[in-house]
């Protein structure tokens, strides 16, 4: 795990302050948003993310010039091979609930060491918070220009109530899940919202069973995740790999209080 710190206070300072500038962006886009297809009807993008993706990759090469930037929107994803430093942005995590203004989606950044996630942040625009930390730097939040650290969370209630939070069509697909004793169904939108919800104890675990995440969407939240002491892992083993220039996960994700992987293990399998 990264333990020695991967950025400065005053990179972190300008940082948070690009992820603000970009939550504000998003905001002052959103009145007659065209979102136009990329590959289909369920991946769309709007002239939002492509700003905001500028914004973000200028402000991270022009600060970072030897690190590698991969945004989503990128119209080539070009990976350095030589790069132990790479950041991942994903500009809107939730397009659709961007287009149906319904406030749940984020704006993503995270930032990979050989291969690890070391620090990442997470944008809610609809509430004008950051969240921001990595494995062995603590987890924060930032509203109205206060910053405060996030208080360590408990561990998974294994044999209690339990607050499971997954995308839609993991829910469409496995309805057996909401029959399993105990399990509360915590929904919200983007996988982001769904990590910054465990952060403010409304959620305990997040499960993505469909195997199709790509690594934006994972970087920044899993970082987060460990610096709040979450657990993160698959069904397989703990961590995620990020088997870069491969761009997608192809296995179960899983991110939770102390104790969530083995409930998942045992019970989502």
């Amino acid at each position: 795990m990264i333990k020695d710190p991967v950025l400065t206070p005053q990179d972190i300072d300008h940082l948070a302050q690009k992820m603000q500038e970009a939550s504000l962006l998003a905001i002052a886009m959103a009145d007659g948003i065209e979102p136009r297809f990329k590959t289909g009807p369920d991946d769309q993008v709007t002239e939002a993310d492509i700003a905001i993706s500028e914004l973000l990759s200028q402000a991270i090469r022009e600060r970072f010039t030897d690190d590698c930037v991969i945004s989503e929107e990128d119209e080539e994803h070009r990976f350095d091979e030589n790069a132990r430093r790479v950041w991942l942005i994903d500009p809107i995590d939730g397009t659709q609930n961007y287009i149906l203004q319904d406030g749940q989606y984020c704006v993503m950044l995270g930032l990979l060491i050989d291969r690890q996630p070391a620090f990442g942040f997470v944008a809610e625009p609809a509430t004008g918070t950051l969240y921001f930390g990595g494995p062995g730097q603590g987890a924060f939040r930032e509203k109205d220009g206060i910053r405060t650290a996030i208080k360590a969370l408990g561990a998974f209630n294994y044999d209690g109530p339990k607050r499971l939070t997954m995308g839609s069509r993991d829910r469409r697909r496995n309805p057996w899940i909401g029959d399993i004793e105990h399990v509360e169904i915590v929904k919200t939108g983007s996988i982001g919202l769904k990590i910054v919800r465990m952060l403010e104890d409304k959620a305990d675990v997040f499960a993505h069973l469909g195997c199709k995440l790509k690594v934006w969407d994972t970087a920044g939240p899993a970082a987060l995740a460990l610096g709040a002491g979450l657990q993160v892992g698959t069904m397989d083993w703990d961590g995620l790999h990020f088997d870069l220039p491969k761009l997608a996960q192809q296995e179960v994700v899983i991110m939770g209080k102390p104790g969530a992987l083995k409930w998942c293990r045992e019970n989502l399998r």
